[in-house]
């Protein structure tokens, strides 16, 4: 059996041959490789229902794609769109400029402050210091107040309902007040107050030293001879003075857009691990990070991070998780992912 092709299936074969290579000729002539470029937010409010304006650096382009990371798109023929989230949270911000070159930022939008009517807030004057045992005056100079509920930290009960109201504290430390006026619970008026140790009684002089001596009060009927004591009075032992609390360290605070932008900026090894240090609990560089659903640590993820040769290439979604007390990242959650493919339109887990 003799196999044969005929010859117009050859001809248009290399026909089809012929023309694929041109095409191919001609893209690779006209390619031009993507130049770095970035995204910014112009203003300082990134907060619901505000306008967000954003700016980019590209250059010699004809249109650009922008998708807010809310289920929403722009495209602008110029370099920035404006925006509007409605809700809080981290959104990441992708640009394409025509069609090939793309960037990302990850932003954080925060819950639009409550707007609070300064009349219905309490006014108060007080001192800054109290005694055990000495009432201390608290007043409020509200206009608008008409009842008044105050609690002076010792006890989670209303402590007084007056405008003009004395307290008189029974034990020692810093004292947390509030004051509630006309029933808004909203609206309190939280204040501190150091109260300072009773003060103790003047103990008496020996005999012989400067000065008058005093000499304790004899008793009518003493059970045991008290002309010894009166004469050689033991010395009063001195009260502990009361001690400020130390001052908390706060530790610098970062946005998730910013730290995500540190990290693309060590992509290829460019920024060493140690300048993330001063944002950790203790610089704990092993604090927990939940990459893409499962557990690993900063320092592992960090490696990943230097391994990518071009922060472009990365893109981040971050959660930083923060102590209340000084500010200090204990837990991070990223969603991460990085670019691959010649033409670099698929995406892998980092």
């Amino acid at each position: 059996m003799v196999f044969r092709l005929d010859d117009n299936v050859i001809i248009t074969l290399l026909a089809v041959c012929i023309l694929a290579s041109l095409a191919f000729v001609v893209r690779f002539k006209n390619y031009k490789p993507c130049s770095e470029f970035s995204i910014k937010t112009v203003g300082s409010s990134l907060r619901v229902g505000t306008i967000v304006r954003f700016e980019t650096d590209v250059r010699n382009f004809k249109q650009l794609q922008w998708d807010f990371g809310d289920n929403q798109q722009s495209v602008t023929e110029v370099a920035s769109a404006m925006h509007s989230f409605d809700a809080p949270g981290n959104y990441t911000i992708m640009l394409i400029a025509d069609g090939k070159c793309s960037e990302y930022k990850t932003i954080t939008v925060y819950e639009a402050p409550e707007i609070i009517d300064s009349s219905l807030v309490a006014k108060v004057v007080m001192p800054a210091t109290a005694t055990v045992d000495v009432p201390v005056l608290f007043t409020d100079t509200s206009a608008r107040a008409s009842s008044w509920e105050w609690r002076f930290g010792e006890t989670a009960n209303v402590d007084g309902t007056l405008r003009n109201q004395y307290y008189t504290y029974k034990t020692p430390g810093w004292k947390t007040i509030s004051v509630v006026i006309n029933g808004n619970m909203k609206t309190p008026l939280v204040r501190k107050i150091f109260v300072n140790p009773k003060a103790a009684a003047e103990a008496p002089r020996v005999a012989g030293a400067s000065g008058p001596v005093i000499r304790p009060r004899v008793n009518d009927d003493p059970h045991t001879a008290p002309l010894p004591e009166q004469l050689n009075p033991a010395p009063q032992q001195q009260q502990p003075q009361p001690q400020t609390p130390e001052p908390t360290v706060m530790y610098p605070d970062v946005a998730a857009a910013d730290f995500n932008q540190m990290l693309r900026n060590s992509a290829g090894g460019k920024r060493p691990i140690s300048t993330f240090s001063k944002y950790f609990c203790e610089g704990n560089l092993n604090t927990t990070v939940i990459l893409n659903g499962k557990a690993t640590t900063f320092q592992q993820f960090f490696e990943k991070v230097a391994a990518v040769k071009k922060g472009d290439k990365l893109s981040l979604t971050t959660t930083l998780y923060k102590s209340k007390q000084n500010n200090c990242v204990n837990k991070i959650d990223i969603i991460g992912k990085v670019k691959t493919g010649m033409l670099g339109m698929s995406w892998r887990d980092l």
